[in-house]
């Protein structure tokens, strides 16, 4: 895949910075996000109480023990099978930092949760979701660096699919559990594709660099 040398991938990194700025802006001023109301009113009329258990345990995957987990994982498999030292690297750098940032604008921004009841145990701020930021962050890496080792064209469909699903549910799910509102979820999302992306440029830059000093 060529992210770096693609038009497409900046425009995406624009297009979700200023989403991202679009949301913490209206939230920091306190204002009220029709926005929220809808989207929340649309989901928890739609999911009803034989999903939560489903969403419970997307919130335990979404974790930051559980991202944890998964990340150890994909490293330990990038070493594995590739020896890729520089992919295991980035994927580290990109998910830890993305885990700081989170934190960081967390505190900047510190948005209460939710008034609602909340159906699983939450303890910091709202804005953005972490659950959304970090799971479009590391499943966007597991999709880009699986599909650059799957020759078949179904196949890198199937990872992308698959990667779009997992993502999504992680933030219907931060709704449906009432510990969010879609603002949070949306900045979340925003923030997280930015930041992999920027990380995923920088993968490619330096692999290429590795590579040329490796031809000379």
């Amino acid at each position: 895949m060529k992210l770096r040398k693609s038009p497409i991938t900046y425009v995406l990194i624009v297009i979700s910075a200023c989403i991202f700025i679009y949301f913490a802006l209206a939230v920091k001023s306190g204002e009220t996000l029709r926005f929220d109301q809808n989207i929340s009113s649309f989901l928890l009329g739609l999911l009803k109480e034989n999903s939560y258990p489903f969403f419970k345990a997307l919130n335990v995957i979404g974790s930051f023990k559980g991202i944890g987990l998964i990340a150890l994982i994909v490293i330990f498999l990038l070493w594995l099978k590739k020896r890729d030292y520089l992919g295991m690297a980035v994927f580290t750098l990109t998910v830890a930092t993305g885990a700081l940032l989170n934190d960081y604008v967390k505190d900047a921004i510190a948005r209460p949760r939710p008034e609602t009841p909340h159906l699983v145990h939450v303890k910091s701020f709202s804005f953005p979701s972490g659950h959304a930021m970090m799971g479009i962050i590391l499943y966007v890496l597991i999709a880009y660096f699986l599909v650059s080792n799957i020759q078949s064209r179904a196949g890198k469909w199937l990872v992308m699919f698959l990667a779009f699903m997992m993502i999504i549910m992680l933030g219907v799910s931060r709704i449906v559990l009432q510990v969010h509102y879609p603002s949070d979820v949306a900045a979340g999302f925003a923030l997280g594709l930015a930041w992999v992306l920027i990380g995923l440029i920088i993968y490619e830059f330096f692999r290429g660099k590795w590579r040329k000093s490796n031809h000379t």
